[in-house]
């Protein structure tokens, strides 16, 4: 199924019902109709049009990844920002028509882009921008958020175990057959659609991985990716390659790898607890850097297997 901008693939073992499979796909479906960019009558839309002139009454799915997206920059201080919107629709990554930014056009773009900016209130689950012109992005959290609702439908529907990869966003839930761990593969920056870099024997949890192989155009000999500095506006230039997050919750795991991916590996590894201390959840990462270094968070809990042998 190709909904939230990417193909969603969910396989649902052994009660995997039609009414089963039914509730998950209309879900997704519903969950793209609020999340959308384009459509007038999404939540997104609205907010993104009319939020400045007044109030905007979002649904509670809306509210809620807001309020997580809002949180989640303050902790990394705006290294995740959803305000990014206008640094994205200048740049057009991934789009047919990809541009290369230049100073003068970032410097009329980057006061827009300020999660401070954005006001909630929660008795009436409302959104309100202090600045005209601004807009959200919510691809760096909404799948995470999808992810988490399946896991819900898998709960009520009784499924023993199910893979949900919503376009790189895994969640392994259940037990695997005869065995309580997962194989879980997180792929070779370098070369991406060949074997796997790691192989990770993981129990129920989501793995979701960011990283600037991942969306990208090359514009003379330079290569610009999707994941942009909240405060240049240029694409990152770091020493990662990818940053994986490991958690129950994917909604979290998904805000993180942007945040840790912008932050980098130094900085991430000084937060990473601190984020684990608010949420009060286990919390993992893995860093792939562009020296081949692999980096993990202290106390890495899951089994890893380097598979490419010239790593």
């Amino acid at each position: 199924m190709r909904t939230l901008g990417t193909v969603c693939f969910v396989n649902l073992f052994e009660k995997g019902t039609k009414s089963a499979y039914k509730d998950v796909f209309d879900r997704l479906e519903q969950i793209n109709d609020e999340f959308s960019f384009a459509k007038e009558k999404s939540d997104l839309y609205r907010v993104n049009n009319f939020a400045f002139n007044k109030e905007v009454v979002v649904c509670d799915d809306v509210f809620t990844v807001i309020s997580m997206a809002l949180k989640i920059s303050e902790m990394t201080e705006g290294a995740f920002d959803i305000t990014v919107e206008p640094l994205v629709s200048l740049w057009r990554v991934n789009t047919p028509t990809p541009h290369v930014a230049t100073q003068a056009e970032l410097d009329e773009r980057l006061p827009l882009v300020d999660y401070k900016n954005v006001v909630l209130n929660p008795e009436k689950k409302s959104v309100r921008f202090l600045k005209k012109g601004m807009q959200l992005d919510l691809g760096g959290i909404a799948k995470g958020f999808a992810a988490d609702e399946i896991v819900k439908i898998c709960k009520t529907h009784n499924i023993r175990r199910a893979v949900i990869d919503l376009g790189g966003n895994v969640y392994v839930y259940g037990s695997k057959e005869k065995s309580q761990l997962w194989n879980v593969g997180i792929k070779n920056p370098e070369y991406p659609d060949s074997v796997p870099l790691l192989k990770l024997a993981v129990p129920e949890i989501s793995v979701v991985t960011s990283g600037m192989y991942e969306r990208y155009f090359e514009s003379g000999e330079k290569r610009y990716h999707h994941i942009l500095s909240p405060k240049t506006g240029y694409p990152i230039e770091n020493e990662l390659y990818s940053v994986s997050v490991l958690s129950t919750n994917s909604m979290l795991a998904d805000s993180l790898t942007t945040a840790f991916f912008v932050l980098g590996t130094e900085k991430a590894l000084e937060v990473l607890p601190q984020v684990k201390k608010e949420f009060g959840l286990d919390l993992s990462a893995i860093f792939i850097k562009k020296n081949h270094q692999i980096v993990y968070s202290e106390n890495f809990p899951y089994p890893c297997d380097v598979i490419y042998e010239d790593w």
